[in-house]
């Protein structure tokens, strides 16, 4: 069965190669009588074929007698060598790009002639395309136009159009000649392909023993099947002579056979016996002739129990092979498909006969094909089993299927690489689901990192600038640049805003930006809200659009506008600098995405901008509220105690009025009253010295009142009468010196007298008391002039500084922890008596610093035994200097900063109101123009500092 079927192949395969090279004379003959330079190319871009005429211009001499792939790459380098180094990248573009979109395309270059010298070539091609529709290269014609470029315009154009119509004429007989012969070939060689892959494919499954020799009988091709001969060398056979593996009997007999089929060109077959160590084995040898005197040796074992087991065996591999969801294909070493299965069709629609034959080279996408050859090399090298790789195979529909391939070597009994075989699988839904996730994954990144850059930044050109950096690294473009539409402009421009480039290009920032007529076509679509997609610069229809690109560089091109709610308008440029770029849809929805992104951001930088600028004016507004509201509660609370103070006066002042009058009367009086007093004691006496012994009743009236007591003590009792009306009327003097309601607006006065007056008031605070020693108090009064002031509210302000004192020399001794023994121990020395009693230090005793005073008097309790304050007063430069000084607990440095602070106190709830000071402070700085300073530390007592002018004008 398997040698008739190897005949019928055989038989055809003749028949098919004698039409083909008997079309392809015909072809190259009528090629050659053409009046014009044909060129031909395969569907793999490479040039197959040059007429003679072409060869002759070019002075071109094709070598005879070499292989048919060297003779390819002899025609392919032709043409490259042969044009000018100049010409060849831009027309090999030109090619490129048209082969790409299956095109007809022009081209002019400059071509050597045989003489040496180049000359101008008109080159127009058309796509060549099989019977069943699939494209299988291009066919061209060059035309000379030197001679034309030479002559003056008007005769070049009247020549031109009698030469362009007599080669038009010419070239449309040719050329249909020419396509008739290209058809008819292309159907035969389809044949022979599909004819030639199914032998390949029988052989390669064939059980018998198969030769091809020559007519000297040697060996040219072997394969040994599932015969096992012993006379067969295992080695390679080719090149060696048939006798060489046979015994002469046998080599003899197919000697005279092999005689017999080239004399007759028919097949001749016979039966042989070969002596095996076992047994005898019966063979069947063909004999088929081939073209060029060369046979097909088929040998078959013809044991019926052996040819039934290998009709077996084929019947089941030719029904897993046809009947597999996967492609099962077979390479010869060089690469070229001896076998596919019939499903191949099926998944790829090719034809077996269009893929049988052939390189696999044209059927893998050109990334791939590296990767393939280096596949079947390591396993060629290895001859280890090399896992599974992916690759493109196109569809004859023109789309890229992706597939996953496993192959392996068979090799002969020597370990020499036969030839390869493997299987394939679809992965293209995989593949596409990969891609589309990971284009998605990166889409979901960059909208992600925009998003963050969002949340993390409100600033508008930062997020502008990462946007920008993020579609040029994504895209692997040349340029992207953002524009804003600056539409407030006396003349609307686009300014570039910012920029992220390749490193060779120039920066466009710092040019000169663009206006809206220089753009028209670009800026009118970005205005409107649409997108402008150009893959080629060059096929712009808009002169002024496409010199701008020009000019930015640009050969392809997209912009995105960007509208925002605010009115914003702005724009994404994407350019490409080095040819053609077609942009993808899915490029384009990721674009949009980030651009309605950034819109949601330069909005919501507008609002931030926005709300910052409100917050800050409600701010600001609210600092000024609050200051104005500061200032009406301190300017209140002033009132208020100005009010206080205004009424304690007038009724201080009605009080000692009150007072005045009944003490005036009782102290004039008691003069008088002690003189009647004394004259009638005399007269008493007198009585006794003259009426002695008194009368009994005298006398018992006498023991009655012990009058010699009432005559000792009466005089005392008036002396102390008098004592307390004269302090009556210090005190009264004391509280109208301190209020001085008799005294308006700013007059001359005694610093001391006032300062006097107030210690009087606080006489009964510095008094030792339950719990707390004696306050003593140090005056250390300078010679002070009379000195300009408001003597009440100075008076005012001394008297908040001695109770501040006062209170803090009092809050040093926690209440029930003071020992009067101590106080009773403590020493003073009068310099003199306060008009009140009030008892002060003297000043001979030497003055100590009651500010960073670290010798204070403490007991075993830590607590301070001597507690004082220290009055100076004197004249520096042109001021009055008032300090006054304790030596209690001290403040920290955060305390004395807020002290002037309107209602701030350190003291308990209800024992202050934090005016005190405060009012001092107004009083000192605003009425007086001085200054007023507190020095402390913690454990270091405090000091109060006053400081006004000496001279003031007064007022009235």
């Amino acid at each position: 069965m398997f040698s008739k079927k190897v005949q019928s192949y055989v038989n055809q395969i003749i028949v098919e190669e004698e039409e083909i090279q008997q079309d392809e004379k015909v072809f190259c003959q009528q090629a050659d009588t053409a009046p014009l330079m044909i060129w031909m190319s395969g569907c793999n871009a490479l040039y197959c074929y040059f007429n003679s005429n072409w060869l002759e211009f070019t002075g071109t001499h094709l070598t005879t007698a070499v292989s048919a792939s060297a003779r390819e790459d002899e025609i392919g380098n032709i043409w490259t060598c042969s044009l000018h180094p100049e010409d060849r990248q831009r027309c090999e573009d030109i090619y490129l790009r048209a082969f790409a979109m299956h095109d007809c395309f022009q081209r002019q270059y400059r071509l050597r002639g045989a003489d040496g010298e180049y000359r101008w070539i008109l080159d127009t091609a058309a796509p060549r395309f099989a019977a069943d529709g699939s494209f299988v290269g291009y066919i061209g014609y060059c035309i000379d136009l030197t001679e034309s470029c030479s002559l003056s315009t008007n005769s070049c154009r009247y020549l031109r159009k009698i030469t362009d119509r007599e080669r038009a004429t010419e070239l449309a007989k040719a050329l249909e000649q020419l396509q008739a012969e290209i058809t008819k070939r292309q159907a035969v060689e389809a044949q022979l392909r599909q004819k030639t892959s199914e032998f390949a494919a029988i052989l390669q499954v064939l059980p018998d023993l198969y030769f091809r020799l020559d007519a000297d009988g040697t060996i040219l091709d072997y394969k040994q099947g599932l015969i096992e001969s012993l006379y067969i060398p295992p080695g390679d056979c080719q090149g060696k002579s048939l006798r060489e593996c046979l015994p002469t009997a046998v080599g003899d007999r197919f000697y005279q056979a092999i005689t017999q089929v080239l004399e007759t060109q028919y097949e001749v077959s016979f039966e042989y016996t070969l002596t095996l160590p076992e047994e005898n084995n019966n063979f069947e040898a063909r004999l088929l002739p081939l073209p060029d005197q060369q046979i097909i040796i088929l040998v078959r074992l013809t044991s019926d129990n052996i040819q039934a087991g290998l009709i077996e065996s084929d019947a089941k591999f030719r029904s897993i092979v046809e009947n597999a969801n996967n492609v099962i294909f077979s390479l010869t070493v060089e690469g070229i498909f001896s076998y596919v299965s019939p499903n191949w069709t099926e998944i790829f629609g090719h034809e077996v006969a269009e893929v049988e034959g052939k390189s696999f080279v044209p059927f893998i996408h050109p990334d791939d094909v590296p990767i393939c050859a280096d596949y079947f090399q390591r396993i060629l090298t290895t001859g280890n089993k090399q896992d599974a790789i992916e690759y493109r195979i196109q569809h004859k529909d023109g789309s890229w299927r992706w597939h996953t391939s496993n192959s392996s070597a068979i090799r002969d009994g020597n370990g020499n690489v036969l030839y390869f075989v493997g299987i394939c699988h679809d992965t293209t839904d995989r593949k596409q689901a990969e891609i589309s996730l990971r284009e998605s994954a990166q889409r979901e990144a960059l909208l992600n990192r925009l998003s963050h850059q969002i949340r993390a930044s409100l600033d508008l050109n930062h997020i502008v600038e990462t946007a920008v950096q993020e579609i040029h690294n994504l895209f692997q473009i040349d340029r992207c640049v953002f524009f804003w539409y600056r539409q407030d402009a006396d003349i609307p421009y686009w300014e570039k805003v910012y920029e992220a480039k390749s490193s060779f290009l120039p920066c466009l920032l710092n040019q000169q930006e663009a206006t809206n007529g220089e753009i028209e076509l670009i800026a009118a679509k970005t205005l409107n809200g649409e997108i402008i997609r150009i893959d080629d610069a060059k096929t712009l229809d808009d002169s002024i659009a496409r010199q701008f690109l020009q000019d930015f560089g640009f050969t392809a091109f997209m912009s995105l506008p960007v509208h925002t709610q605010s009115g914003e308008i702005g724009a994404f440029s994407c350019g490409y600098c080095s040819g053609f770029r077609p942009w993808l849809n899915n490029e384009v929805e990721l674009l949009q995405a980030v651009t309605v992104q950034l819109a949601i951001a330069i909005d919501q930088a507008k609002l931030y901008t926005q709300s910052r600028i409100t917050a800050q004016t409600a701010q600001d507004k609210a600092q000024q509220l609050e200051a104005a509201l500061l200032e009406l509660q301190l300017t209140q609370a002033q009132l208020i105690q100005t009010e206080k103070m205004s009424s304690l006066g007038q009724l201080v002042a009605g009080i000692a009025h009150e007072i005045n009058n009944p003490v005036n009367f009782i102290y004039g009086n008691i003069s008088h009253a002690r003189e009647y007093t004394k004259d009638l004691l005399h007269l008493v006496e007198l009585y006794q010295q003259n009426y002695y012994p008194p009368t009994p009743e005298i006398h018992g009236q006498i023991n009655t009142i012990d009058l010699d007591f009432l005559r000792q003590d009466l005089p005392k009792i008036l002396e102390s009468m008098k004592m307390g009306a004269e302090r009556i009327r210090q005190i009264v003097l004391s509280l109208r010196n301190f209020s001085r309601l008799d005294e308006d607006g700013t007059k001359a006065v005694d610093i001391h007298e006032g300062m006097d007056s107030t210690l009087l008031l606080l006489q009964n605070r510095l008094k030792a008391k339950p719990g707390h020693p004696e306050i003593q108090v140090i005056r250390d009064y300078g010679n002070l002039p009379p000195i300009v002031c408001h003597a009440g509210q100075m008076n005012q302000v001394f008297m908040n500084l001695l109770t501040n004192a006062i209170d803090a020399l009092e809050e040093s001794y926690p209440a029930g922890k003071y020992s009067r023994s101590v106080s009773k121990s403590c020493a003073y020395v009068n310099s003199h008596t306060l008009r009140e009693g009030v008892r002060v230090a003297s000043p001979r005793v030497a003055p100590i610093s009651l500010v960073n005073n670290t010798e204070q008097t403490t007991n075993d309790q830590r607590q301070m035994t001597f507690p004082q304050i220290r009055i100076r007063s004197l004249i520096q430069e042109d001021h009055v200097i008032i300090r006054i000084a304790d030596n209690g607990p001290g403040m920290s440095e955060e305390v004395c900063k807020r002290l002037f602070d309107p209602f701030f106190t350190t003291k308990a709830v209800g024992k202050g109101t934090g005016m005190g000071l405060s009012i001092s402070y107004q009083i000192i700085v605003q009425k007086h123009v001085g200054q007023i300073q507190c020095i402390s530390a913690p454990g270091e007592g405090a000091e109060f500092v006053v400081m006004i002018p000496l001279k003031q004008e007064p007022s009235t």
